[in-house]
């Protein structure tokens, strides 16, 4: 009897055990995880087939933003740099010989001395090859000095394309196309400005050379961020500048893709050369700035990353499925585990739900600061840019807010870099930046690198009763600095003026008024002026 009761006891336990795991398989744990996994997974497939096509539009629209803030930087740093100096120092010259006698006292009654100060004007511009100074009776000084020749005595610069006649004699400067110089024969563009007397009298003409081919050399240097040619040309398509002096003169863009060229700055697409264009367009001279890129150089860049993106997408679809894999493993596991302890009433070894998370962007983040900053920015100097300047200055004058402007010119800087080479000349640079920067920052002002080794500064209305001696201690601070190269010794001028809602560009010119004084009062000071 006893035994009879131990079998059925044995025989009902077995069939209990037996109806759990049928239960177990009808409940199918896993399977609701598989189809979610399924549909995750499903859902993941078709976002990345669209991350992967729009990333493809959002990789060419960032290239032709670094694409177009290199034009740009470029154009101003470089191009617009070189000739807003040249055509500074042309109407100061031509300034002084147009007064009294000037003009012919260097002309006729001292020419030795009218040659070396040609020459010393020709000293501060290094892209000026020559200079040529003359009346209207033919009469001229050309530094370097041109040696007597067959083809020198036969010179007569009136009948040379910068000389200017009576008719059609202005105040302003001019460019010549591009020609072979008389002398050399070397492809030039000359920059010249008519003599006028204070009583309106034409007495000469004053020109600047400038040789292409040497400064074509200078764009050989340039690292562009991604293969293309950068290069110079007229209204016209006839290139002025580039690397390649035999490309001088040519026609390398068409007239209908420059009509297309209207704003001041832009790229484009053409169809014919298939190649994408980003320029910066100057008014005087009317040349282009041009950045030519291939576009099938830009396809190609493009499609490196998106496919670098498609590779990611499938990495980490395989990743979903093998955690998949594993969830399932697990989860029969865990399942296991709850249908052991029910059974026996020991809890204990029920798992623990573990939370895991793991998401980061931050590199995206720190590409498109980065992004941000190369607009911004000057790279050499950490100080903003000129695009920088140029935006905070309308915004304060869109809103009538009072400001002053300050720019300064390191002394000198072109003796720096012919003394103690480029890279001197760069390591100055950075530091008088980084003085003014350190000293500038605590007060909300910012600095800017307007071109070449001038910078400027904007205070706005609450930092303008303490902009003289912010400068002021700038100033001093980079006159006490000591540097590393023996007898080296810098320092910087400086013109002050505050806005009193007169147009920009005469608030720009009193002000550089101001910095050119500092400069003929010996330099190392700061001038004060008011615009009325």
């Amino acid at each position: 009897m006893l035994r009879g009761c131990r079998q059925t006891k044995k025989l009902t336990i077995r069939i209990d055990v037996q109806l759990m795991a049928l239960h177990s398989r009808k409940l199918s744990f896993t399977r609701p995880i598989m189809v979610s996994f399924a549909g995750i997974l499903c859902s993941f497939a078709l976002i990345a087939v669209v991350v992967t096509l729009s990333q493809q539009k959002d990789f060419l629209e960032d290239y032709h933003k670094i694409n177009g803030n290199f034009t740009h930087n470029l154009a101003v740093n470089y191009t617009e740099s070189i000739l807003r100096e040249n055509d500074y120092i042309l109407g100061r010259s031509a300034i002084y010989f147009s007064r009294n006698d000037t003009l012919n006292e260097t002309l006729i009654v001292n020419p030795t001395q009218g040659l070396q100060m040609l020459m010393h004007l020709q000293n501060l511009m290094p892209t000026v090859s020559s200079i040529s100074l003359t009346d209207t009776e033919g009469r001229y000084l050309r530094a370097p000095e041109v040696l007597p020749t067959e083809k020198s005595k036969t010179f007569d610069p009136r009948t040379r394309p910068w000389f200017i006649a009576q008719a059609e004699a202005s105040i302003f400067s001019h460019y010549t196309r591009p020609y072979m110089d008389y002398f050399t024969g070397h492809p030039t563009v000359t920059l010249y400005k008519p003599l006028i007397s204070p009583e309106g009298r034409l007495k000469g003409t004053i020109a600047f050379h400038l040789d292409l081919t040497s400064m074509g050399f200078t764009l050989r240097q340039m690292v562009a961020p991604v293969q293309g040619e950068f290069f110079v040309v007229e209204r016209d398509g006839a290139v002025v500048l580039h690397p390649d002096t035999g490309a001088l003169f040519k026609h390398y863009v068409s007239e209908a893709l420059m009509d297309k060229m209207t704003s001041g700055e832009g790229h484009l697409y053409d169809k014919k050369t298939k190649a994408w264009y980003y320029y910066y367009s100057f008014t005087n001279p009317d040349w282009f700035v041009i950045y030519r890129v291939s576009g099938a150089t830009l396809t190609d860049i493009t499609r490196h990353e998106t496919t670098i993106v498609g590779w990611g997408f499938a990495l980490a679809a395989i990743i979903i499925i093998l955690f998949g894999l594993y969830l399932r493993h697990a989860s029969r596991t865990v399942l296991m585990t709850i249908i052991n302890a029910i059974k026996t009433g020991d809890v204990s070894q029920a798992p623990r739900l573990e939370a895991m998370l793991s998401h980061t962007i931050q590199s995206n983040k720190e590409r498109e600061m980065a992004y941000v900053r190369q607009a911004t920015h000057d790279a050499l100097t950490g100080c903003k840019n000129r695009r920088a300047f140029d935006s905070d200055v309308n915004e304060l004058l869109s809103a009538h807010q009072p400001f002053a402007l300050a720019l300064i010119d390191i002394d000198n800087f072109k003796s720096i870099n012919d003394t103690w080479g480029h890279l001197s000349g760069d390591i100055v640079l950075r530091n008088v930046a980084r003085e003014g920067i350190q000293i500038m920052q605590p007060h909300n002002v910012s600095v800017y690198r307007y071109g070449g080794e001038e910078f400027a500064v904007i205070f706005q209305a609450e930092q303008i009763a303490a902009a003289f001696s912010l400068l002021d201690a700038w100033r001093t601070a980079v006159e006490r600095r000591v540097w590393r190269e023996e007898n080296l010794r810098v320092t910087f001028s400086a013109g002050l003026g505050e806005w009193h809602f007169e147009p920009l560009e005469q608030l720009v010119g009193s002000v550089d008024n101001a910095l050119y004084s500092a400069k003929q009062q010996g330099k190392n000071r700061i001038i004060r002026t008011s615009v009325g």
